[in-house]
């Protein structure tokens, strides 16, 4: 059974970290790092052995230095695996080779903006306000705003401190000031990145595949460990699953299904082949996610035919079309 065969994040962006690997104790360090201390230690290794951050050289992290907007966008983009090689030009002119393909990346999915039409100015130190901008549009967190403490919370970057404060993620520099015009140290923003991960990954579902059964020449039955919430459709189901069939020659078939349904329970997604018939036929159905686990199922119509009409529920069943959009939750 695979640990996860779908994850669906808040937002299309967030999908890739569900790869990431978390530092397996938070008193082990994973980063060569002799300026990191215990505050800052979890977040630095993570972030590292993930290869979202580097040091200031071989063993310092600079951890107290402030950070510049490109060096934030370099490491936000290595955090959501963005394509930062064929992003499109943004248009900023002061943008060196090093932040270039992240800031491009980052504003092709509308996460920065410049200072200017033609500025980013990479070299300019981020506010903890800027920052909080930043974490809330790239993890799309705008809806878990609240009302802060914070008395110095207002002007542009007062939506955002309240969403970064609703998760959780930030209490402020003291009990009633968030530092919104303060230059953010590398340290600080390891952490709340970090914590935003966490956050995103808590409130983030599952779903579990528990076998593989295929029922006829033509459909196959995936059956969950748990229901599938009400707020995913089938089509959602299906659009982070591939699928393909190995016969007993060692030969394989990839394929889309023609159709698809959840069963009433929500226990089950059926999927219709037709376009890839096991008639006659043995081998393994597989089922794999967008990390590669696979769930496979075994079939044999060498012999006797076999027919199967799942319990579906017609109201969530599609057919073949268009690509389908990434659910959000």
């Amino acid at each position: 059974m695979n640990k996860y065969s779908l994850f669906v994040a808040a937002t299309a962006t967030t999908v890739a970290i569900s790869s990431l690997a978390v530092p397996v104790s938070a008193a082990e360090s994973n980063h060569p790092f002799t300026d990191v201390g215990d505050r800052y230690d979890e977040a630095v290794s993570f972030l590292y052995e993930n290869e979202v951050v580097n040091g200031i050289s071989a063993t310092k992290f600079g951890t107290n230095q402030t950070l510049t907007r490109g060096d934030a966008a370099v490491i936000l983009a290595n955090m959501l695996m963005l394509d930062t090689d064929n992003a499109p030009d943004a248009g900023f002119k002061d943008l060196n080779a090093r932040v270039k393909g992240s800031v491009n990346a980052l504003a092709e999915i509308g996460v920065i903006s410049g200072v200017t039409k033609t500025e980013f100015k990479p070299g300019q130190t981020l506010s903890r306000g800027a920052m909080a901008k930043f974490l809330v549009t790239a993890f799309e967190l705008e809806e878990y705003a609240e009302q802060t403490p914070f008395t110095d919370a207002g002007g542009v970057f007062k939506p955002y401190i309240e969403a970064l404060y609703g998760t959780g993620v930030t209490s402020g520099k003291t009990s009633t000031s968030y530092g919104t015009n303060l230059n953010i140290t590398r340290g600080e923003f390891a952490n709340l990145l970090y914590g935003t991960y966490l956050f995103v990954l808590e409130d983030s579902y599952f779903l579990s595949v528990q076998d593989v059964q295929v029922t006829s020449p033509t459909q196959t039955k995936i059956n969950f460990v748990e229901a599938v919430p009400e707020e995913f459709k089938a089509v959602d189901v299906v659009d982070f699953l591939y699928f393909s069939v190995q016969y007993s020659d060692g030969s394989v078939d990839e394929f889309e299904p023609t159709s698809y349904s959840l069963t009433p329970d929500r226990k089950s997604l059926v999927i219709n082949h037709t376009n890839v018939s096991l008639d006659g036929k043995k081998g393994k159905m597989i089922i794999e996610d967008f990390e590669s686990e696979a769930t496979t199922g075994l079939f044999d119509f060498t012999a006797v035919k076999t027919s199967s009409s799942p319990n579906v529920d017609s109201s969530f069943t599609y057919t073949e079309g268009p690509p389908a959009t990434q659910a959000t939750k």
